[in-house]
């Protein structure tokens, strides 16, 4: 457990959002997830205050996540979002 997070993939991370094999850290996609679903609620605040928080509690690495929101996230944050909405979540 090298980066305090415990299950398969703790300590794999690299600062570029990716694991060992290469693939996307699941955290990146739950973070997004959590992310729309903050932005829903009533009084959540800014898209901003909400990445930010997102990242303190989920204890990310901001600049390689802001990194990967700005490559992949307006694209996934979209579908979160209609889906969210179509989900009356």
């Amino acid at each position: 457990m090298v980066d305090g997070r415990r299950g398969p993939g703790a300590g794999r991370r690299s600062v570029t959002g990716s694991t060992a094999d290469g693939a996307v850290d699941p955290a990146y996609q739950r973070a997004i997830l959590k992310i729309a679903i903050e932005l829903r609620k009533p009084g959540a605040g800014s898209y901003d205050e909400v990445v930010d928080r997102t990242i303190q509690a989920m204890r990310l690495d901001a600049g390689a996540f802001r990194k990967y929101l700005g490559e992949n996230g307006a694209r996934n944050m979209s579908l979160l979002l209609a889906t969210a909405r179509a989900a009356g979540i």
